[in-house]
């Protein structure tokens, strides 16, 4: 509230009281306001002629008397609060605790008539003792215009609390409710009749509280807005009326009363909050697909086991990591749908065989991990492994198109015991995969229980694939270029060939790291990085040699089955603004034999969005094409297979090269022959016919910097 004429124009007592070492005396005198000079026990000790006059008295008749036997028995209280207040504070600026103090009080005269006074209590210490002087001021109306103030007030508390959805409730000390605003029955169900003069703790469960109700206590005397060391808010469990128990969140702030202090809660039903909060956790902890837990899960129930173990040396489980053998090939020839439902239906085959506290996760792809926390020996996770082979080997069964398919896949697993083979999670999440890669490397669809002398090549295969996870990030791989010379010689153009130097194993041969890439789906990501870079090369070289000189690029088979393809290949195009007769395009025979309708139709559609690409297959004779699909496939080269060049001059070899040089001439597609390596290789008669030639007779491949060297040779 704020303080009325009476208090703005007594500058003068504050002034004077907090002008230290002046009398008592000398302050009654010299204040124009009744005042009164009380004790800390409430024994008057002195009193001006001003308040004399008011009150009806004379000095002598109320000098050394009880202040207390002279007003009303409802003033007692909140006049020794008051003081209580001022023998506590430190008496150094009485105006910054002026301000907050003005009340209402009615004094009888000598008659005993009743008097209101608007009053203050302030704050004096001297030498010997702590008291205080009690200021009144006769309010204008008897009283009326302060009164009307106080009903304004609370007239515009009430409409304030009315206005808001959180509901409001006043509490006394002894935790009884003094005020409830009607939001209060869509939090708690009941109405402000029904929680008003009624115990606060019938809004919430008898044992929440019972456990609450110190830290309630606090926020009477606390200020949660300035006191660093309190919360702003509280969240606990409420109970409504008709709902039962439900999470309700509550602010504090207190006040003084006229004889107590009070508490004001303002609370929140938060169960849509907590409930969009579990949700939004859960969509964070679990995969989309399966429902199953994700890294992040995994990655917190490890942390936890080892927690526990700590404390509980006992304990012994099991880490299983699973990876699907045949699953890209499902994709691969079924879809993307086929292949997520297949996961999906491993996911619940999974579930019914693992007991409820056997945790399943899945990683992404076709990589499921399961953890288990109790084992009691090493066989029983030997019995949960075959029963998992068991279970993946039944067949799966898929409609599509109106037919049934019947897919058939297997599972390589991995085992490492806890705390055996590691007691942190990235050493146990190592030695898991690890046992995998050893049962891939050692047939697939079986299990290995991880040691130290696990094999050469399934370690190198796991160091493989974790580091093309992070390859390109760290700017690991780069890009050689051999060239493609025509039969005089001269240079036609080059193949753009990925290399990776691994940071710990050094140069790696793309024979060891593509087909682990194209298991893990990585060659998507490393295809497009291939493409956009030799394409900005071709261009580069082109206009600092001033040559026109083509670039053939390898597309694997997953690439050209990405949906998103297209979209890169002509980002990739725009971007470099290459001729479109200085793009080649090599595919495997693997992709037409797959799908080859599919084939059919996909490189149709590239050769109509760029008109003057090139289609290459490369490997030709590897894969028995068949005749029927090669004619209707807009193919423009074939690359014979360097198996063939490497076995000339024999003379089954002649044949069949005869035959692909014939094959390739009837259906004007142009010849590469690769893997030359001599002169006799180049001049054999059977590749007389070949337009291109490629291979180290002509050049190594050659990074970017010694190509440049080359042309300028």
């Amino acid at each position: 509230m704020a303080p009325s004429k009476n208090m703005k124009k007594n500058k003068g007592l504050l002034s004077v009281v907090e002008a230290m070492g002046i009398s008592t005396e000398l302050i009654l005198n010299n204040t124009v306001d009744p005042v009164l000079h009380i004790s800390s026990n409430g024994t008057i000790l002195g009193i001006n002629p001003i308040a004399t006059v008011s009150l009806g008295y004379k000095k002598n008749e109320l000098m050394g008397k009880d202040l207390f036997s002279l007003i009303p028995d409802e003033y007692k209280t909140l006049i020794v609060n008051r003081m209580c207040c001022t023998n506590d504070y430190t008496i150094n600026k009485p105006s910054e605790y002026f301000r907050e103090e003005l009340f209402l009080l009615r004094f009888p005269d000598r008659q005993g008539v009743l008097r209101t006074f608007e009053a203050i209590i302030i704050p004096y210490k001297d030498e010997s003792d702590t008291s205080c002087f009690l200021n009144l001021w006769k309010p204008k109306s008897g009283g009326k215009e302060l009164a009307t103030q106080l009903k304004e007030v609370l007239s515009n508390y009430e409409a304030l609390t009315e206005t808001i959805t959180e509901a409001v409730i006043m509490v006394d000390e002894s935790f009884k409710i003094l005020y409830a605003n009607s939001s209060c029955v869509r939090v708690f169900g009941y109405t402000k009749s029904e929680l008003i003069n009624s115990p606060f703790a019938m809004l919430f469960p008898e044992e929440v509280f019972s456990r609450y109700i110190g830290e309630f206590r606090k926020y009477f005397y606390m200020d949660s807005q300035n006191d660093q060391d309190i919360k702003k808010e509280m969240e606990l469990l409420g109970r409504n009326k008709n709902r039962g128990v439900s999470p309700i969140e509550i602010s504090f702030g207190n006040s003084r009363e006229l004889d107590q202090r009070t508490l004001i809660c303002i609370i929140r039903d938060i169960s849509q909050r907590k409930n969009v909060e579990r949700k939004l956790r859960y969509l964070a902890y679990h995969d989309k697909l399966t429902d199953l837990g994700n890294r992040d899960l995994f990655n917190t129930d490890v942390e936890n086991f080892f927690n526990i173990y700590k404390t509980h040396q006992q304990l012994c489980g099991a880490l299983l990591f699973l990876d699907l053998d045949g699953f890209k090939q499902v994709n691969d020839t079924l879809g993307h749908p086929a292949g997520d439902k297949l996961l999906i239906s491993t996911a619940k085959r999974l579930r019914s065989l693992m007991r409820e506290t056997d945790m399943i996760y899945r990683f992404g792809g076709d990589e499921f991990v399961i953890l288990i926390s109790k084992l009691s020996k090493q066989s029983d996770v030997e019995i949960i492994c075959t029963k998992i082979l068991r279970v993946i080997q039944r067949p799966y069964n898929f409609d599509k198109v109106g037919h049934s398919h019947k897919v058939n896949i297997g599972v390589s697993i991995g085992v490492a015991l806890l705390p055996e083979h590691g007691r942190d999670r990235e050493t146990i999440t190592r030695h898991a995969d690890l046992a995998m890669y050893s049962s891939k490397e050692g047939g697939k669809n079986r299990y290995t229980i991880f040691s130290d002398d696990l094999t050469l090549s399934a370690q190198n295969k796991w160091i493989i694939d974790q580091g093309l996870k992070t390859a390109l990030v760290n700017q690991e791989m780069f890009l050689m270029y051999q060239p493609i010379v025509n039969r005089d010689g001269s240079l036609a153009g080059v193949e753009a060939l990925i290399r990776w130097n691994h940071p710990e194993q050094g140069l790696i041969s793309p024979d060891d790291f593509i087909p682990s890439a194209e298991e893990s789906g990585v060659i998507n990501s490393l295809g497009q990085w291939v493409l956009e870079h030799a394409l900005m090369d071709i261009i580069e070289i082109n206009k600092t040699a001033n040559l026109d000189l083509f670039v053939s690029v390898n597309v694997s088979t997953r690439q050209l089955n990405a949906l998103d393809f297209p979209e890169i290949l002509d980002r990739a195009i725009k971007r470099s603004a290459i001729k479109m007769k200085d793009l080649r395009l090599e595919l495997t025979e693997s992709f037409l034999l797959t799908s080859p309708e599919k084939a059919i139709l996909t490189l149709t559609r590239l050769k109509e969005d760029h008109p003057g690409i090139k289609i290459v297959i490369d490997d030709f004779g590897k894969g028995y094409s068949s005749l029927h699909y090669l004619s209707r496939l807009p193919v423009d080269c074939i690359k014979i297979d360097r198996s063939f060049i490497k076995v000339i001059p024999d003379s089954n070899n002649r044949k069949i090269i005869n035959s692909i040089m014939n094959l390739a001439t009837s259906m004007n597609m142009e010849i590469v022959a690769e893997g030359i390596e001599t002169e006799e290789q180049q001049n054999y008669p059977s590749l007389e016919k070949c337009q291109y030639f490629q291979g180290y007779l002509f050049s190594k491949p050659l990074t970017y910097k010694d190509l440049m060297n080359y042309l300028k040779d």
